[in-house]
């Protein structure tokens, strides 16, 4: 980034929104699609964000999002939980976990019938499982399962474990590490080898992992010249507790025709749906002068 473009991008708001598109991620996949376009959920407050969307269904067949709404003037991040039509039509929303810290990357797993989410709250210091409840649309806090700032973990079952991979909330906050472990709930075991990976593009995850023709696929975020820029699919080659690697598969850069074509920092599929998030920005400097001033003297 310029230094002229890194200065002048601070006189805009940056506002980031939920896109759906009707897909196969294998074929997207298999072929390195770029350029994908999505229909976005309407937002029309202009200070608020909607990001982090995790999509599964319900037995009912429901289709049910978790997401990161947040305030962009304030930052205080809190899990919503919106549930949509066969159309993709919002027909339900609220929120469903507040605490007195930023809330952010609702990670789901399903595994026995039961749904589990694993929501950042990395400024608490720790990670916390909860179940969702489809009936009460409601969580249940499980356990602690790792007291460490953690960012964006996203777990894969691999060779009869658990990997749970994420990045530091501080300095380190670009350096991937991993922890396994023989049941979701834990104990979880640090890497060998942590942090297995440093560096601003493919590292921090990007939603939850992609398994397409025996291979694992992993998307992570590149924020080499600012946050949230694009997407890497990392592909995995090698995990074991003492050993790690990846290669860079394919990008996903925000389609410059879509409403949202700033930044794209997501992904997660259900069956033919795929979601994302999107970033766009507008020119807003007294604005973002007022929120630079209010962080100083707060």
């Amino acid at each position: 980034m310029s230094f002229v473009k890194k200065y002048s991008d601070k006189l805009f708001l940056k506002q980031w929104g939920l896109g759906f598109m009707r897909g196969n991620i294998a074929d997207i996949i298999r072929n390195k699609k770029t350029g994908l376009s999505f229909d976005w959920l309407s937002l029309e407050d202009k200070g608020i964000s909607q990001a982090d969307p995790f999509i599964f269904k319900t037995d009912d067949g429901r289709i049910n999002i978790l997401f990161e709404s947040v305030s962009t003037l304030s930052l205080d991040g809190t899990i919503s939980l919106m549930v949509c039509n066969e159309q993709l039509i919002p027909i339900f929303q609220k929120v469903i976990l507040e605490t007195k810290d930023h809330l952010s990357y609702p990670f789901v797993y399903k595994e026995n019938g039961r749904i589990y989410v694993f929501p950042e709250n990395a400024f608490s210091g720790s990670l916390n499982c909860y179940e969702f409840d489809p009936a009460q649309r409601s969580f249940i806090h499980k356990k602690e399962i790792i007291k460490a700032p953690l960012l964006d973990s996203t777990i894969l079952k691999y060779d009869n474990k658990y990997w749970l991979f994420a990045t530091m909330l501080g300095a380190g906050n670009s350096d991937l590490h991993i922890f396994y472990s023989d049941s979701l709930l834990g104990t979880y075991t640090p890497h060998a080898g942590n942090p297995v990976k440093q560096m601003l593009d493919g590292a921090r995850p990007a939603g939850n992992f992609i398994e397409v023709d025996g291979e694992v696929y992993r998307p992570a975020q590149n924020c080499s010249n600012y946050y949230g820029e694009s997407m890497t699919i990392n592909k995995i080659k090698k995990l074991t507790t003492t050993e790690f690697s990846e290669e860079e598969y394919m990008v996903i850069e925000p389609n410059k025709n879509d409403e949202f074509n700033y930044g794209i920092h997501t992904i997660n599929v259900v069956d033919d749906i795929i979601i994302v998030d999107g970033q766009k920005s507008y020119f807003q400097p007294v604005q973002q002068l007022s929120r630079k001033l209010k962080n100083i003297f707060n």
